[in-house]
């Protein structure tokens, strides 16, 4: 696949350069491609109704003259077998009729469920981006033609002249934003919203056809799997929309409020300034001012000025770089206000005499071009008045602690366990007392319920000053949450986990073992790893900054965490050797799943993950032995150095079934016997041979055999 369209920031948005314009085209040509693609759906699924109407009336047809049809019996009476006989046809005729009645319901829900879903999002959804376009447009064009009226004000003219004229552009200007930020928020919502309304429609579509199609009985049995997934994936889709959705206009709504409320405490960028100035040009017959785009890079000293109108984006010309040797104030003489010289480094170039937007945007590009000091920074409050934030500590590994504790002496089988929150001021009193050492003996149900300590747990993680996962490896995590291979992202998820801080990772490896066995209560609480994900992935991993783009990125957080709480039960532990080593506290390594198929197996597994220190089951502590990996279950629990290689080769068999994902690995049914198995180089894994084929096999989907 290519790659996909760019977020639209709302930072750009308001800035409004030529790199947001041309972004934004982009994206409208994708929604009216994505337009014309709905109306020619809409086209076929019509063509079918028609063409199903057809064979059914031919079938009815058919069934009518079956009904119609008669034996002629030769003599006064009929045989058993003669009457059967005669009858079949009333029979087959019946057949049809009922398969008939089935298609007659179908094609009549037909025009409800699918034409209509589709016209529907076509006309409401993407028509009302359209309607938002025409008022952006509009908005853009009042806005820039209102500028340039202001602007090219002449300084002979009334103070209240002015007055009414800046006012009057102020106005347009915040109009122009509020359209362009509902506007944008629109178009990207739309886009995002098609993924999952479009294809659960025509879903309902197809599911409607297997299930009027006896025939097709086997085809929708073998496809179930993939229904409910795709079903699944759906919902998951549709919760991350509403997800972003949500946050993305909160964030545009913060965005119209710093620009209403701090737009004279705005932080400038010590390098660099970018923006709209008009250029005085000097022609035959006199003088004209034309728009140009404008940045400046303090490091190289050059202006660039581009020439571009927002509302005839096709005529602009090439853009021009000049080196300035500073600023200066423009000719007094000038009918226009705002204005200022750029003085070029070539002495033989005249100096550029340019307009700015406003008095403030003058004397920032005066103070860029070093002839202004630099503005103070805004007043901060004193370090005092902040009260320090609650890191990875002791008090937040045992406040951590108890609330897991409590919440497993429960049962974990409370339904929505870790989606319903608990009362704000509740949580927030938890945690209050949890950071000042003084958590009460016993948390009893009937004083803090079961929701108070998971959203306080939350409220904790998420409160750090730095989230669990680290800023450091955000970009890393990421990547391995978009890998397409699964034991390629538990490899990644391994490495990354090692690299994380001591503290952070003995609290990852408490949460996830929690997790884990919330999971594995999914039927009674209803909590699987999909669910706790969902509650988990902001919480555990968040960007430095919030912009569109890394709210787009909340989809890949919930990945990450479903694949920690599933592929990785095994966190690996620290290379470094002044920590306590641990053994394996699970019976999978590395991206393999435990088997917790059978009570003995899931209990021993849950045991070892509570008891926070590593043990060996004794077929795989025998099967260690005997390829070298240990020499006791005191020196696989006690002692953290290298194992001794055994000489010789070794027979297992096989525990469960394993499909190998690369080439590298092998795949195995139940009950098979690999032989010349010795250890690998990877961490649990060993390499052995099946049918004349040598690759990797998990160490615990195998059993020694002597």
């Amino acid at each position: 696949m290519g790659v996909g369209l760019q977020p639209l920031e709302f930072t750009e948005c308001l800035a409004d350069s030529p790199h947001f314009r041309e972004n934004l085209q982009r994206h409208e040509k994708e929604l009216e491609r994505t337009s014309h693609q709905i109306k020619r759906l809409i086209k076929e699924v019509k063509d079918v109704v028609q063409a199903a109407k057809r064979l059914g009336a031919a079938q009815l047809a058919l069934a009518t003259s079956m009904e119609q049809f008669e034996f002629a019996c030769i003599g006064a009476s009929m045989t058993e077998d003669e009457r059967v006989i005669s009858h079949s046809l009333q029979h087959f005729a019946h057949l049809i009729r009922t398969i008939e009645d089935e298609r007659d319901r179908m094609l009549g829900r037909a025009h409800e469920q699918i034409i209509q879903p589709l016209e529907k999002f076509r006309k409401e959804h993407i028509g009302a981006v359209k309607e938002g376009k025409k008022k952006f447009d509009k908005k853009t064009a009042k806005f820039c033609q209102s500028q340039e009226r202001t602007l090219s004000l002449s300084t002979k003219k009334q103070e209240n002249v002015f007055q009414e004229a800046d006012a009057a552009l102020e106005m347009a200007e915040r109009d122009f934003c509020q359209a362009s930020l509902e506007y944008v928020f629109q178009l990207q919502a739309v886009q995002e919203r098609e993924k999952f309304e479009l294809v659960e429609t025509l879903l309902g579509f197809v599911f409607g056809w297997w299930t009027f199609h006896h025939t097709a009985h086997d085809v929708h049995h073998d496809a179930e799997p993939l229904v409910r997934d795709l079903q699944l994936r759906i919902q998951r889709t549709r919760s991350n929309f509403e997800e972003t959705s949500k946050q993305t206009e909160s964030l545009m709504k913060k965005m119209m409020e710093m620009r209403q409320t701090h737009r004279e405490d705005a932080p400038e960028d010590a390098g660099a300034r970018r923006g709209y100035l008009f250029l005085m040009e000097k022609k035959a017959f006199g003088t004209t001012w034309s728009k140009h785009y404008c940045g400046y890079e303090r490091a190289s000293r050059v202006l660039s000025l581009l020439p571009y109108n927002q509302i005839n984006p096709k005529s602009c010309g090439a853009a021009d770089a000049v080196a300035v040797a500073g600023a200066r104030a423009a000719d007094a003489a000038l009918e226009r206000r705002f204005c200022w010289d750029a003085v070029p480094a070539d002495g033989e170039r005249a100096p550029l005499t340019l307009q700015a937007l406003g008095d403030r945007d003058r004397a920032r590009w005066m103070r860029a071009l070093d002839t202004l000091p630099p503005a103070a920074p805004p007043a901060r409050p004193p370090l005092a008045a902040l009260e320090p934030a609650w890191g990875l500590d002791e008090a937040g590994f045992a406040f951590a602690r108890r609330l897991v504790a409590a919440l497993e002496a429960r049962g974990l089988d409370e339904q929505g366990l870790y989606r319903v929150a608990g009362v704000a001021s509740k949580v927030a009193r938890l945690v209050a007392i949890g950071r000042a050492g003084r958590l009460p003996a016993a948390l009893t149900p009937v004083e803090w319920e079961s929701r108070t300590l998971t959203s306080a747990l939350k409220a904790y993680l998420r409160e750090l000053p730095e989230p669990l996962l680290t800023w450091r490896l955000h970009g890393r995590w990421l990547a391995a949450a978009k890998c397409e291979s699964r034991a390629e992202r538990a490899r990644s998820l391994a490495t990354l986990v090692r690299a994380l801080p001591p503290p952070n990772r003995e609290m990852l490896r408490l949460l996830l073992g929690h997790l884990r066995r919330v999971a594995a209560r999914s039927a009674l609480n209803l909590m699987g790893a999909c669910n706790l994900a969902v509650c988990f992935g902001p919480t555990l991993l968040r960007a430095e900054r919030e912009t569109v783009a890394s709210i787009l990125e909340l989809k890949f957080y919930n990945v990450l965490v479903e694949a920690l709480i599933v592929d990785a039960p095994d966190l690996p532990d620290s290379p470094d050797p002044s920590e306590t080593p641990r053994s394996p506290d699970s019976p999978a390594r590395n991206g393999a799943v435990p088997d917790t198929s059978s009570p003995s197996a899931m209990s021993t597994y849950v045991s070892n993950d509570m008891a926070g220190a590593g043990v060996y089951s004794p077929q795989h502590l025998q099967l260690l032995q005997q390829l070298g990996h240990v020499a006791s279950s005191e020196s696989v629990s006690s002692c953290g150095g290298p194992p001794v290689p055994r000489s010789g080769a070794s027979r297992v068999r096989t525990l469960y079934a394993c499909l190998g994902e690369s080439d590298g690995e092998l795949s195995f049914e139940p009950n098979q016997i690999i032989t010349d198995v010795v250890p690998s180089g990877e961490p649990g894994w060993l390499r052995g041979s099946l049918d004349g084929k040598s690759g990797l096999v998990p160490e615990n989907y195998v059993e020694p055999l002597p």
